[in-house]
């Protein structure tokens, strides 16, 4: 522990230094960018979660109509890459591992390839928490442009020293998806399509397909709709009850004879045991899933419910449906944009005091394809 603070004062010293000196060699003017010059350009998302990736691919769809021509190449580390890969807006992705352990030749010649052909413009879109790593990786790949959001930036600092571009950010809350819009207007990339970009194979369709065809129903009767569960959320402030959510569950059974398939992530088979036990319809289990297999499953499904986690926007991604509790984060900045993606927000903070038969409602609602309804997108209680 003695260590930390003198490590910490050793690195703001560094970048105080930093800020008050010029970064590198080809960089442009503070601020300044030709984009008539703007062939090769860089973009960074390989940390925060894939919920928060996703939330970038508007951004990154605005940069590749901005730059119809350019070469794009696409940062991630590895537990995003199963969200990145096949991104149409892309030309190519690498890897970023953390641990040294991790490099395979392969990636370090793709960051070796990187450096030797240095890229026009990197954006960086810390723009849910600041990583160091990404503004090493922008810095050193040669850019004579880095652009980043003002904040969150280093402590003690008024701008981030290795961006050539400190976008200025609104002080108003806004939607992540228009957070992340507004680094690449700086450079007149804009979209009005919010939706996530993630492209499926006729393989993940398939197999997805075929798990849900294989839920049991009544003999000799259409299986009612298909409705997915997901904890995914290992902060208990952020986890509807079992209990409320089992109620739930047996009024879909019930009322509209829904077949429910829960999909638990790792460690959470405990609270599909205890979710079992608490209701009274029977419930599908999902098998071990990787996450492109437990989207191909979600597509296929008729509706999503589960806590504010990825699993949210991957299921907007694939375009499913989905329904949401939110409790620590308002949903107005956070959940899936449009009316077909809807959220419970309790105020209090206190996931709790959502009360399930108003969430039964708005599945009813949902389910029946009612349009706006009485509540609209977000719920608030």
């Amino acid at each position: 522990m003695i260590w930390y603070p003198i490590e910490k004062r050793l690195k703001t010293r560094v970048l105080k230094w930093l800020a008050s000196h010029p970064l590198g060699r080809r960089r442009g003017p503070p601020g300044a960018v030709d984009t008539d010059r703007i062939s090769r350009i860089l973009v960074i998302r390989q940390h925060d979660q894939f919920g928060d990736f996703l939330l970038t691919t508007p951004a990154i769809r605005a940069l590749r109509a901005r730059f119809p021509a350019a070469h794009l190449t696409l940062v991630v580390r590895a537990y995003l890459h199963p969200v990145a890969r096949n991104n149409p807006d892309v030309d190519e992705v690498l890897l970023f591992h953390e641990s040294g352990f991790r490099w395979r030749p392969r990636d370090i010649r793709s960051f070796v390839n990187l450096m030797r052909d240095p890229v026009d413009l990197a954006v960086v879109f810390n723009t849910v928490s600041h990583s160091l790593s990404s503004d090493l990786i922008a810095w050193l790949s040669g850019a004579p442009v880095v652009m980043g959001p003002a904040t969150p930036t280093f402590d003690h600092l008024d701008h981030n020293p290795f961006y050539t571009i400190n976008v200025p950010v609104r002080p108003e809350p806004r939607h992540q998806i228009q957070r992340n819009l507004d680094v690449v207007r700086y450079v007149g990339a804009d979209t009005d399509d919010l939706s996530y970009r993630y492209a499926m194979t006729a393989e993940e369709h398939a197999a997805g397909r075929a798990v849900i065809d294989g839920l049991a129903g009544d003999p000799g009767k259409p299986g009612g709709p298909v409705v997915a569960v997901h904890f995914g959320t290992g902060d208990a402030r952020k986890r509807y009850p079992v209990e409320q959510l089992a109620r739930i569950c047996d009024e879909m059974a019930a009322r509209r004879s829904a077949r429910i398939l829960v999909i638990p992530a790792p460690g959470e088979e405990e609270l599909l045991r205890a979710l079992r036990e608490a209701a009274s319809a029977p419930l599908h289990g999902a098998p071990p899933l990787s996450l492109r297999e437990v989207a191909g499953v979600i597509h296929a499904a008729d509706l999503l419910v589960c806590n504010d986690t990825g699993v949210l926007h991957l299921a907007a991604a694939v375009e499913t449906p989905t329904l949401s509790f939110h409790a620590t984060s308002d949903p107005a900045y956070w959940k899936p944009p449009g009316r077909r993606h809807r959220a419970f927000y309790a105020a209090s903070q206190r996931i709790a005091d959502i009360p399930p038969d108003r969430v039964w409602h708005e599945i009813t609602a949902m389910l029946d394809d009612s349009g706006s309804g009485e509540t609209g997108e977000i719920i608030r209680v």
